[in-house]
């Protein structure tokens, strides 16, 4: 009975990040994903930056953890790019904390910054 409940109330959540800027997030990262993949240095980051929009298209239920995994890759990132998706992320938090119907898509999109700044040392369950 509690996961059904749980469910219901992640599913909302999902379908009320995308109405509110989740899915711009989520197209924004593959197309990173699309201009990465033209070089051979950047296809395997391409990969990355594919399962990161899906995590950005649903990131109610899941739980990411950084881990010290390739430092050299994701200090690339954030000089690089990375700057630009965690700001506009941190930004759309800020937003969400100014109303009172935006507060649970705070927390979402604090977790996706974080996620945006340091993609490579990540794990999502």
């Amino acid at each position: 009975m509690v996961w059904a409940i749980k469910k219901v109330f992640r599913t909302a959540g999902n379908l009320y990040w995308k109405i509110f800027g989740g899915i711009f997030l989520a197209v924004l990262w593959a197309f990173v994903g699309i201009a990465l993949m033209f070089s051979v240095i950047g296809f395997p980051i391409a990969l990355d930056c594919f399962k990161i929009a899906y995590v950005n298209y649903k990131p109610f239920g899941k739980k990411i953890v950084l881990v010290p995994d390739r430092i050299f890759a994701s200090i690339v990132w954030i000089i690089s790019i990375g700057w630009i998706l965690g700001g506009i992320s941190f930004f759309n938090a800020l937003l969400s904390c100014a109303t009172l119907i935006g507060l649970p898509l705070a927390g979402q999109w604090l977790k996706v910054c974080r996620l945006a700044f340091f993609p490579f040392c990540s794990v999502w369950t």
